[in-house]
């Protein structure tokens, strides 16, 4: 399955554990900095709103939790043949790429809204393709896992009345984060 003629450093297989470090410290950080933030009343985006007195930190932190992620999706298209995982991998990096401009753009701008709709949207469809690459591959029980996962995900996030953005965002960063550590314990199990 691996792609040896677009090899890239096997480093980059922890990028995206990584990234999602960076960005649940960045979120932790930013929550201790600002008192008045509720999970159940706000958007995380809030923390980094245009006047926000510590927004810096947490969009320098969502930043270069997407540059990671970048790097990641990279390593994920070398590290993957067949045109259904290339596209997964792709959506993937358009996911993120959204999340740099998530912090390029933070709340109070224009398109603000639009890149990080975008972003959870990318990322999750990007978990169901992968899936479906892995189920095309033959790998059945990584394939079933993803697809149901990024369902899951969507489902609950449609059906579910969560109380704010900020927890169903949390909980859509829970998903990738148990999607990224599968994705790496397959990594490490591929050697």
């Amino acid at each position: 399955m691996a792609a040896s003629s677009r090899r890239v450093p096997g480093f980059l297989k922890f990028f995206g554990l990584i990234s999602l470090a960076v960005g649940w410290i960045t979120i932790f950080i930013s929550m201790a900095l600002n008192p008045w933030f509720s999970i159940a009343k706000n958007a995380l985006s809030d923390m980094g709103a245009l006047g926000a007195e510590y927004a810096y930190v947490f969009n320098s932190g969502l930043f270069v939790a997407g540059v990671l992620a970048l790097f990641y999706s990279i390593y994920l298209l070398s590290e993957y043949d067949g045109r259904i995982s290339a596209l997964a991998s792709s959506m993937f990096f358009f996911s993120a790429v959204h999340l740099i401009l998530i912090a390029v753009f933070p709340e109070g701008t224009y398109p603000h809204l639009l890149v990080s709709y975008e972003f959870f949207i990318w990322a999750g469809v990007a978990v169901l393709v992968f899936g479906i690459a892995f189920l095309a591959g033959g790998r059945l029980k990584l394939g079933s896992l993803f697809t149901v996962l990024s369902l899951i995900g969507f489902i609950l996030a449609a059906v579910i009345p969560w109380p704010s953005i900020a927890s169903l965002e949390i909980f859509s960063i829970c998903i990738l984060t148990i999607w990224v550590a599968l994705m790496l314990a397959d990594h490490l199990r591929r050697g």
